[in-house]
């Protein structure tokens, strides 16, 4: 591990040393971007396969400063936040606000800061570790059967009324208020610093006893394998990463690649509970094919090492932003949320996005954009597992298409079908993938 850090770090400062060209909108998306406070916001009425339907509202509020500013055509604002009421039919719910200040105060130094309320009813916990990524869905009842699919395993549940104390088998609750605070730094225009602390106080209960129909809910997967971190508690990290940039535009770029490694560490000096680390390395590349036509890249690796609690395994913990994986939106398109979890996990993306309209009502400008996508993702025991065994057979893939709304170039909206040989996906939610 240490050499594939070493690898990484040599690597921006490589870039850093013959690459002086900063990352920079091109001309024509900086005629777009407009000047000033401005305001959007969109009412959250959505659905995922996991979740269920959701509504809420999650508001903007942006500052692109003036076009005499001096970052005005390197950063995507001056300022960013936006604060979001959130909440599903099937029992998530997802409160937050967030502040985003790029070259705060005319500084090199970029701020990103959140408070969230985290809850969710039906999280799902699948096990951990390569054998999940091996086969198809197992129920384990005292005749064990396996599913290809989540319809046929649903419709086993619907259909064999003795086996309902099996409804809620892959599913537990969880708690999580928390809050991080990250600090960046410009080395050059492209070579970024960061530092940074999360804050998270994590409560777990399950849905064993709980009636359905007048049958109770038998030991959930979660109460049986009674995995590290079954019992919550605190979990506090500190962070820090390098990271080399030339994307043309973060939220939506058309050009350019990023090479990122993140570390964190977590232990009872900084009042976590648990005492473990991860390192997370990313690669972005954004080719234009065309015009309108971009063809955007991305392989990821993250592995943790130590007393990792269950809840925290599913995350790769990218320099920008955490993701949770593999499966849903941000990884692994076409399979559950978490779906595989593991120590170590790889994931790829590979993503077509054209432009075919553009509209500027209201003196706003929307674009947007039909996106096609195929992602591939593995799961492991070990941080040398990846590259000296490989499991390529294992390789879990999704693949799909969509919709994707960019406003005033920075809000970006997606709306994703994935499918994949066990299940399907739909998303309806803000940013793109990567």
């Amino acid at each position: 591990m240490k050499k594939t850090v070493a690898c990484i770090i040599g690597l921006c400062l490589f870039f850093a040393l013959h690459n002086a060209m900063a990352a920079r909108l091109s001309d024509e998306d900086l005629a777009k971007k407009i000047e000033g406070w401005y305001p959007t916001g969109l009412p959250l009425v959505n659905y995922d396969s996991d979740n269920g339907f959701g509504y809420g509202v999650r508001v903007y509020l942006y500052n692109n400063g003036t076009r005499d500013d001096e970052y005005f055509a390197y950063a995507p604002y001056k300022m960013q936040l936006y604060g979001q009421f959130y909440q599903t039919t099937n029992g998530y719910q997802y409160h937050e606000i967030n502040l985003d200040m790029p070259y705060i105060f005319g500084t090199k130094f970029r701020i990103i800061t959140s408070i969230a309320y985290d809850k969710k009813i039906n999280a799902n916990y699948f096990g951990q570790g390569a054998d999940t990524a091996k086969g198809t869905l197992k129920l384990y009842t005292a005749y064990p059967s396996t599913y290809e699919t989540f319809d046929t395993f649903q419709d086993y549940l619907d259909y064999a009324d003795n086996d309902e104390r099996f409804i809620k088998y892959y599913n537990y609750e969880y708690t999580k208020p928390s809050y991080f605070l990250n600090v960046y730094r410009d080395i050059t225009h492209n070579l970024k610093f960061l530092a940074g602390l999360e804050v998270k106080k994590v409560t777990i209960d399950t849905w064993n006893g709980e009636k359905f129909d007048g049958t109770s809910q038998g030991p959930t997967l979660l109460e049986q394998r009674h995995p590290l971190g079954y019992d919550g508690g605190w979990s506090n990290f500190a962070r820090a990463g390098i990271y080399y940039d030339t994307r043309d535009y973060e939220p939506d770029p058309k050009t350019g690649y990023l090479i990122d490694y993140a570390f964190e560490i977590s232990d009872d000096t900084i009042g976590s509970d648990y005492d473990f680390t991860r390192h997370t390395v990313q690669l972005q590349y954004y080719f234009p094919l065309a015009q309108s036509l971009t063809l955007a890249l991305r392989a990821g690796y993250t592995d943790a090492n130590g007393n990792t609690p269950f809840f925290e395994m599913g995350y790769f913990g990218f320099s920008l932003n955490r993701r949770t994986g593999l499966g849903n939106n941000r990884t692994l398109r076409g399979y559950r949320e978490q779906r595989f979890v593991g120590p170590t996990m790889t994931v790829a993306n590979a993503e077509l996005r054209f432009k075919f309209a553009e509209a500027n009502p209201w003196g706003q400008n929307f674009q947007f954009k039909i996106t096609a996508f195929y992602d591939v993702g593995n799961v492991y025991d070990g941080a040398a597992d990846p590259f000296t065994d490989p499991r390529f057979g294992d390789y879990h893939q999704g693949y799909g298409g969509g919709l994707v709304i960019a406003w005033n170039m920075a809000t970006i909206v997606h709306f994703y079908y994935g499918m994949s040989k066990e299940d399907s996906s739909v998303s309806v939610d803000f940013s793109h993938t990567f």
